[in-house]
C-alpha cells in the first residue's frame, strides 16, 4: 500500500492553496466539476478529499452529499463563514465531512487536518484490505522479530513447500499455520490440524491414514483420514517431535511418495496437501541423538519459522495485553475494565513461561476475579511476583516506556515519522535515533519522509547546532 500523501481536490480558486500543498509534499489530483469526479484516477488514489464551496460546487453539493460516501477518503471542507448558516452546507458537514475550515484557510492549520487524515485512511485501509506484506495475519505486536516473522510468513506462503514452526509452548504455532494456509493460494482448501502428541500408537494409522470397512473389529464404515481430508490444502502436524516413533515410518513414505493406504485397502491414493509441522523440541538436537529420523526431519524442514518466546519481545505486553483484554470482555458482558499499573509493571517484568496462551488465560481469570473496574495483578494470580516484577531499574523502566511510546505512535500515525515525533514531543532526529537504539523497524520512505533518516538526522544536527 503506497504511503505517499495524495490529495483530491475539488473547485475553482484554490490553485494557490493547491501548490503550497505540492511544495510540502502533497500529490494532489484536481477536479473543477464533481461530474468528472466517479471517472478521476485520483478518487482511487487519494487518502483525503478537500472540498472548495464555489458557485460550482454549490449547486453539485447534494449530488455530492449523496455519492462521497462511496469513495474511501475522508473529507475536509473549505468554505465561507457565511455559508454556514445554510441548511444545505448544514447537512453536507454533518453528514460527509472530517472536518471543516472557514475562509481565508490557514495553510499549516489546515496541513495538521490533511496530515492527521492521511494517517487515518491508511490505517483504515490497512485495517480492512490488509498491509502489502501482513494482510490477514492475526499475530498481534509490533516488536522487530514479529514484524520479521509476519515478512517471511507472506513469503513463505507463496512458496508450495513444507514448513517446520519451532517454538516453546503457547506462542502460538497452530496461529502461524493456519496464518501461512490463509495467506497462500491453497487458502480456500481444508485446513486439518493434528495434535501427534496426543494420538496414542494404535489410533495413528487410523487417524492419520483413515480406514476401510471391516478393516478391523469395530470398523462398520469407511472413515477418511486427516491426511485424505486436507485433501488441496494444509495438513498441520502438531508437536510432530512427540509422535510415536513407530508411526514415523508410514508418515515418511507418505512425504516421500505424496501417497496413503486406508488400512484394510489394497489400492494407494494420491493426495495433494502441503504440510506445515510445528515442534517444542530440539528436532536438530533429537536427530543428532538418535531420537528422531535425521530423513523424517529433512523432509518436514524444508523452510524453517521460529516464534520468539513473550520474554523475548516485552515491548509487545502492552499491546497484547489490551487486544486480549477485548474479546474476553465481551464475552464474559464486563465491558470497561482496564489493568492498575501495577498490574501492568507485573506484566512486563513477569517471564511468560506459559507465553501468550498464559497470558490470555490469566487475563481471563483477572476479569473473572476483579470486583471493580480495575484488574490487579492479585485477580490474575501473578501477586507473588509484584515485589520482584516491580524492581525495574529506572533505566530499563525508561526503556520500555520509550519503546511502547515509539511502537504505538508507529501505528496511530500510519508510520507519519513528522507526525508521530511531533506528538512524541521530540525532534525527528531524535525518533530516529531511538529507533535505531531499540532495533525497531524504520518508516518506509514517502513524501512524508522524502530524505534518508540519516540525512535528516544530519541536517537537524547543522540546524541545532
Amino acid at each position: 500500500m503506497s504511503m505517499t500523501k495524495q490529495l483530491l481536490a475539488i473547485g475553482s480558486g484554490m490553485s494557490p492553496l493547491l501548490s503550497v500543498l505540492g511544495r510540502h509534499g502533497w500529490q494532489v489530483h484536481h477536479v473543477s466539476d464533481v461530474r468528472q469526479l466517479a471517472m478521476h484516477k485520483g478518487v482511487r488514489e487519494a487518502t483525503v478529499g478537500l472540498i472548495w464551496v464555489d458557485d460550482k460546487v454549490m449547486r453539485q453539493l447534494d449530488t455530492l452529499r449523496k455519492t462521497a460516501g462511496l469513495f474511501d477518503l475522508e473529507w475536509v471542507l473549505l468554505v465561507d463563514r457565511a455559508l454556514l448558516a445554510q441548511p444545505l452546507i448544514k447537512h453536507f458537514i454533518n453528514d460527509v465531512c472530517y472536518d471543516f475550515h472557514c475562509l481565508p484557510i490557514q495553510p499549516t492549520r489546515l496541513e495538521v487536518t490533511l496530515g492527521r487524515l492521511h494517517g487515518k485512511t491508511l490505517l483504515h485501509r490497512q485495517t480492512q484490505h490488509g498491509d502489502e506484506d501482513e494482510a490477514g495475519l492475526e499475530l498481534v505486536g509490533e516488536h522487530p522479530s514479529m514484524r520479521q516473522l509476519r515478512q517471511d510468513i507472506r513469503r513463505l506462503a507463496r512458496i508450495d513447500m513444507n514448513v517446520l514452526i519451532s517454538g516453546e509452548s503457547g506462542t502460538g504455532k497452530e496461529l502461524v499455520a493456519r496464518a501461512i494456509h490463509q495467506c497462500s493460494r491453497r487458502a480456500k482448501a481444508p485446513f486439518s490440524a493434528v495434535n501427534c502428541g496426543g494420538l496414542p500408537l494404535a489410533l495413528v494409522q487410523s487417524e492419520l491414514f483413515g480406514y476401510e470397512r471391516g478393516a478391523f473389529t469395530g470398523a462398520t464404515e469407511r472413515r477418511i483420514g486427516r491426511i485424505e481430508a486436507a485433501k488441496g490444502g494444509t495438513l498441520f502436524l502438531d508437536e510432530i517431535g512427540d509422535m510415536p516413533i513407530e508411526a514415523r515410518v508410514n508418515l515418511l513414505r507418505f512425504l516421500q511418495e505424496g501417497t496413503i493406504d486406508r488400512l484394510g485397502s489394497s489400492r494407494s491414493l494420491e493426495v495433494d496437501v502441503r504440510v506445515v509441522s510445528a515442534t517444542h523440541v530440539d528436532l536438530s538436537r533429537a536427530v543428532r541423538e538418535g531420537r528422531f529420523r535425521e530423513d523424517l526431519f529433512y523432509r518436514l524442514n524444508v523452510c524453517c519459522l521460529n516464534i520468539p518466546p513473550l520474554r523475548q519481545r516485552r515491548s509487545d505486553i502492552p499491546i497484547l495485553a489490551a487486544h486480549f483484554l477485548g474479546s474476553p470482555a465481551k464475552r464474559m458482558e464486563l465491558p470497561g475494565k482496564r489493568f492498575s499499573s501495577e498490574a501492568m509493571c507485573v506484566m512486563v517484568g513477569y517471564a511468560w513461561p506459559g507465553n501468550v496462551r498464559e497470558m490470555v488465560n490469566r487475563i481471563s481469570q483477572g476479569l473473572a476475579m476483579s470486583r471493580g473496574r480495575i484488574i490487579h495483578a492479585a485477580d490474575m494470580g501473578l501477586a507473588e511476583n509484584l515485589r520482584t516484577s516491580t524492581l525495574m531499574t529506572l533505566e530499563e523502566a525508561r526503556a520500555q516506556a520509550e519503546q511502547d511510546a515509539l511502537a504505538l505512535a508507529l501505528k496511530l500515525f500510519g508510520n507519519n515519522s513528522s507526525e508521530a515525533a511531533r506528538r512524541l514531543g521530540v525532534s525527528r532526529a531524535t525518533f530516529y535515533r531511538l529507533l535505531q537504539k531499540y532495533q525497531m523497524a524504520e518508516p518506509t520512505l514517502s513524501a512524508a519522509n522524502p530524505t534518508p533518516p540519516e540525512s535528516r538526522v544530519e541536517k537537524e544536527d547543522a540546524l541545532s547546532s
